[in-house]
């Protein structure tokens, strides 16, 4: 039965045509950025062909979460303040907030704005860990620990049914949702994830990374970027940062606790750094 379920959700997933969509300034932007001769003023003029984008990434870049002391009036200026790159993550999370914003439903026990503050806060800690460790790609996991769950929302909107029996079945085994998942699905939210992930044509670290955030190995590529999550969302567990469907809270791999030097980390002053970033990035829930 879990084999069928799991087969007959995976070919809906790939052909159903409802899914939100980002928006199709992502894609005008990764082209763009393609060419080096790309300017500021051309990355603003594709930004705001969509006007309440474009009103939100401004509220972002002059939000505390990004810290520039003065205001950013133009997609233009904070192209040149921030730089390309960043501009582009800060449209990509926008946009992930804005494809779920306009969606409704609701499930006794579960809570979806409690769901979000989980999704915000890995990727916060993400962010936070990154920094800690001197990982260079500090920006993207924001972004991959924002997302790691997206599977789980896919499930709740579209699978109301299964994701029912799925959630039930945590509650009554008091085990983790992806437990929960395999046992009555056949199917986990992280494969589920990275399905939706390549649907989005979203880049490949961040692909992998919503697929292996609970496996990490460093036999896979972006073991750093799927480690660093991995750790983040158990951490934020442990600090009660919102719910992601279960109360569990498992242990972080030992691969990533040695190879991260998790022994030398002073983890109450990480935390506290965690709540100080988690703070400012609350703002993505104020744009949706």
């Amino acid at each position: 039965m879990t084999v069928q379920t799991a087969l007959s959700i995976r070919k809906t997933l790939e052909t159903i045509s409802n899914i939100p969509t980002l928006s199709i300034v992502l894609e005008k932007l990764t082209k763009l950025l393609e060419n080096p001769r790309t300017s500021a003023e051309e990355i603003g003029k594709a930004i705001t062909t969509d006007q309440a984008l474009a009103a939100k990434v401004l509220r972002l870049v002059n939000s505390a979460f990004y810290g520039f002391p003065g205001k950013i009036s133009t997609i233009s200026h904070a192209v040149v303040i921030l730089g390309f790159s960043t501009v582009k993550n800060i449209v990509l999370t926008a946009s992930i907030f804005d494809a779920f914003s306009k969606k409704s439903g609701n499930m006794a026990g579960f809570d979806m704005e409690k769901f979000w503050l989980h999704s915000i806060g890995c990727g916060a800690a993400s962010h936070a860990l990154a920094k800690r460790i001197g990982f260079s790609e500090i920006e993207e996991c924001f972004i991959a620990g924002l997302i790691h769950d997206i599977g789980k929302i896919i499930l709740f909107y579209y699978f109301p049914k299964e994701f029912e029996s799925v959630f039930q079945n945590v509650k009554k085994e008091r085990i983790l949702f992806a437990e929960s998942e395999k046992k009555i699905l056949g199917i986990t939210h992280e494969e589920i994830g990275e399905i939706i992930a390549k649907r989005w044509n979203l880049p490949e670290n961040f692909q992998k990374v919503v697929r292996f955030h609970h496996l990490p190995s460093p036999e896979h590529q972006y073991y750093s970027m799927t480690g660093i999550v991995h750790a983040s969302d158990i951490i934020v567990r442990a600090m009660d940062i919102g719910n992601g469907g279960d109360d569990r809270i498992p242990v972080i791999s030992d691969n990533v606790w040695k190879d991260f030097g998790f022994e030398a980390i002073a983890l109450e002053s990480l935390m506290e750094s965690i709540e100080e970033e988690f703070d400012k990035a609350t703002v993505f829930m104020q744009i949706s």
